[in-house]
């Protein structure tokens, strides 16, 4: 078997068929980010895209990795630090080495490789995403949530019933699937000032990101492949709270959420995550993925845990062997009682990994 290397925006129509059918037959790569739709966005905006595709004897194509930051030394998953998962798009015994041999790099770092999945033997380390399933619909969800211990529906309906109360009489709204233009230009602005006020990176800073997040909202709502889902709490007509998602077939992706903070009292957040999962399970999607990070709110949705961790494929040489000694010092450190200084390498690299993923070849030029 061999391995191509192309830009994912002249991939042949069928290939990109079999891409979608490898994700369709697989239940574990039901992530948007895992879609060739999802990489030739990104690499509308960043030239540095390759995908890798490991082909029959017949020239037939067996499996894809899309990557970015293609360099002497690493590449990184494709769209960096607003891309969740990472995985092959392929049987779970294919020679992941080869995909760093053919893209001329001494290794491919993950950042949360799928377990289930050809690159899970490559993954050094254990987390998980947080996914709401409702494949059973909102009542099958919410009963899930209830056997379970988590009083996440009754509180986001309390929540909604004081909210509507302390209000006039149908000022409090819910929008799902919203177009609308301002109220995405609402998000965006509260996520920079929330970055501003935590001191966090502003990712929007950096124009590639910027243009993958506006143009997959703008992406047609009549395409089943790839695109995006908003939804919207208002007040009196004006936001309050919005959740951006990404989409795939039956499958949503949280991608970023922020309300406004004169309405923290009633947890808008909340709510707003709650009447999302209703709208989509009555809209036939079957699965709301939060993301992975040790947030209460993202367990208290979840009813389901997908395995994940870093690590990376790597091919033998000095660029691999340091990795390899981060990773150890790593697990050094988080198996010694030092309190919260266990956090700190692991932490770090991923300050590191958010650093590199965000400069694309345009920003090093300038």
């Amino acid at each position: 078997m061999r391995v191509d290397t192309i830009s994912p925006l002249v991939l042949a129509d069928g290939d990109v068929a079999i891409w979608r059918a490898l994700l369709a037959g697989d239940p574990a790569l039901t992530s948007p980010y895992l879609t060739p739709d999802w990489v030739r966005v990104v690499a509308r905006r960043r030239p540095d895209v390759r995908v890798a595709i490991w082909r029959r004897d017949d020239g037939g194509a067996a499996g894809f990795l899309a990557v970015q930051g293609v360099g002497p030394h690493a590449a990184m998953p494709v769209g960096g630090p607003v891309c969740d998962y990472q995985a092959v798009a392929g049987p779970a015994d294919i020679d992941v080495s080869l995909a760093a041999k053919a893209l001329g790099v001494a290794r491919i770092d993950l950042t949360a490789g799928l377990k289930d999945n050809a690159v899970g033997a490559c993954l050094l380390t254990e987390d998980v995403g947080h996914v709401a399933r409702f494949a059973h619909g909102w009542d099958g969800w919410s009963a899930d949530r209830r056997a379970a211990g988590s009083k996440i529906v009754s509180r986001a309906r309390k929540r909604l019933s004081k909210l509507a109360r302390d209000h006039a009489s149908g000022a409090v709204s819910f929008e799902p699937f919203s177009t609308d233009q301002a109220a995405f230009e609402t998000l965006l602005t509260w996520k920079r000032e929330q970055m501003r006020r935590t001191g966090v990176t502003d990712i929007f800073e950096h124009g590639w990101i910027d243009g993958v997040v506006r143009e997959a909202f703008a992406a047609p709502a009549s395409d089943p492949h790839f695109g995006s889902a908003m939804f919207v709490l208002r007040v009196s007509g004006q936001p309050i709270a919005v959740l951006f998602c990404l989409r795939a077939q039956k499958a949503l992706h949280a991608w970023f959420v922020a309300y406004d903070h004169k309405f923290g009292d009633y947890s808008p957040g909340i709510i707003l995550f709650a009447e999302a999962i209703k709208a989509a399970a009555a809209a036939g999607f079957t699965e709301m993925d939060l993301g992975p990070g040790d947030y209460k709110f993202k367990e208290t949705f979840a009813n389901y845990a997908r395995p994940i961790g870093s690590g990376f494929i790597g091919r033998p040489g000095l660029s691999s062997v340091f990795k390899a000694a981060q990773f150890q010092m790593r697990a050094l450190v988080e198996s010694l009682p030092v309190g919260r200084a266990r956090q700190w390498p692991a932490k770090a690299m991923r300050r590191l990994d958010i650093a590199r993923g965000l400069v694309a070849p345009q920003d090093r030029a300038a």
